[in-house]
């Protein structure tokens, strides 16, 4: 576990799952104002390392009041409930859409589980999450927490279809959750999973674009400047591997040949080969993921 400030009033936390290549790799963010509010507290085999942090940080659990998710996929969202349990009075703040599947997470649990397999187990049993502690995040709704710190909600659908980002107008900081794509070493990369919607995500990244942040926030993984260049990047990316992932699939190429075709044609790519073998199984195993959402979408668009 590590914690990084990004501002005086934000702090990242690299939650280090224990689970071999996953340093610097799932993050979560701590807003401190008067009040104080936890975005994505990771799987829970990485709540004990969230709650060291808070310990690190001086910070009392019961001194939480939100937890706001970007989406509920199992290593952004999946140990909330575990958490909840240190956190006496934080209120969970997820896309309407998500909340049933918080209270009730067992189709979460066994989609997690028939995608990831043994990867779901170490990232630990979703535990539901009271739905007295539950409460929808709506578009352009804010966060107050006081002190001048407001975050504005912003649906972005594309990376899941429950996806929302928040934006720190004051400080031009954007969280982003993975409506634009992750953020390896430096180098960024798409995260497209089935089901995936190509006007969708376009529609969601024009629209953090319009914002004009000067920070932006990667759930996976770390903060950089040039925040638009950077979702402009993402949206560019988007339509090139589209693209080439469409037409390579239409001619019966497989997931793995299409990758391949993607490192021959896209130099960001590199940054595969200066990972070590269990960072580059997990990037490669996502990549699949992300080549399989393009793809069928391509196919579905003709």
């Amino acid at each position: 576990m590590e914690v990084h400030a990004i501002s005086p009033t934000l702090k990242l936390i690299d939650l280090q799952p224990p689970i071999p290549g996953y340093e610097r790799f799932i993050g979560a963010y701590l807003f401190v104002g008067e009040k104080k509010a936890i975005v994505d507290p990771g799987p829970a085999s990485a709540v004990p390392n969230l709650l060291s942090a808070l310990a690190e940080l001086n910070i009392s659990p019961g001194a939480i009041d939100y937890v706001i998710l970007t989406h509920i996929h199992i290593d952004h969202a999946g140990g909330t409930g575990t958490a909840l349990r240190d956190l006496p009075r934080a209120t969970v703040l997820a896309h309407g859409q998500a909340l049933r599947h918080l209270a009730d997470p067992g189709k979460l649990w066994e989609a997690s589980l028939k995608t990831l397999g043994d990867l779901a187990l170490q990232y630990g049993r979703i535990e539901p999450v009271p739905e007295d502690r539950l409460a929808a995040a709506t578009n352009l709704m804010t966060v107050e927490l006081g002190g001048g710190l407001v975050l504005e909600v912003h649906l972005t659908p594309g990376h899941a279809a429950h996806h929302l980002s928040l934006f720190d107008r004051k400080d031009g900081v954007l969280i982003a959750g993975e409506a634009a794509g992750v953020c390896i070493n430096g180098a960024v990369r798409l995260a497209t999973p089935p089901p995936f919607r190509l006007d969708e995500t376009l529609s969601s990244i024009d629209r953090l674009i319009a914002l004009k942040p000067r920070t932006l926030c990667y759930g996976h993984f770390g903060c950089y400047g040039n925040a638009v260049d950077r979702l402009r990047l993402a949206r560019s990316r988007l339509l090139t591997w589209y693209e080439t992932a469409g037409s390579a699939a239409r001619e019966g190429k497989s997931p793995e040949q299409i990758l391949e075709l993607l490192r021959e044609k896209d130099a960001s790519l590199d940054y595969l080969s200066r990972l070590d073998e269990h960072a580059y199984r997990r990037e490669h195993d996502l990549l699949v993921n992300t080549i399989n959402g393009l793809s069928q979408s391509a196919r579905q668009d003709g």
